[in-house]
Order: C-alpha cells, then structure tokens, then sequence
C-alpha cells in the first residue's frame, strides 16, 4: 500500500510542508532532473490523487 510518507520520503521532500526550490536559470535549463522521475505511475497517480483532496494546505503555493 501506498503512503503519502512513502513518497515524501522517496522523492526527498514533502510537498505540502516544505515545497521544493529550484534555482531559476536566467535561461532555459534541462539539466535539473525532477525529483517526481523516482516515482512509478502508481505513484504519481496517488500523490496527484492526495494533493487534490489536501488542495486546502497548498493555499500558501497560490498566485492570485
């Protein structure tokens, strides 16, 4: 069974809490690996699945 731990713990982050930084290139950069690459579908679709139903915690990732 999948866990939102899991993939916290897998992708070296947790999304909600922490967000992720990358460093902004002055120009396009294809060098940084996504950290979501680990995770297989199954997973992806749970974490996507997750963030929805946790949409209310992504309030501060908001642009208005």
């Amino acid at each position: 069974m999948i866990t939102y731990e899991e993939i916290c713990k897998k992708i070296g982050f947790d999304p909600i809490e922490k967000g992720l930084n990358y460093t902004v290139a002055d120009h396009e950069d294809d060098s940084q690996i996504s950290p979501f690459s680990v995770l297989n579908q199954e997973e992806l679709d749970f974490l996507t699945d997750y963030l929805i139903r946790n949409r209310s915690k992504l309030e501060k990732y908001m642009v208005r």
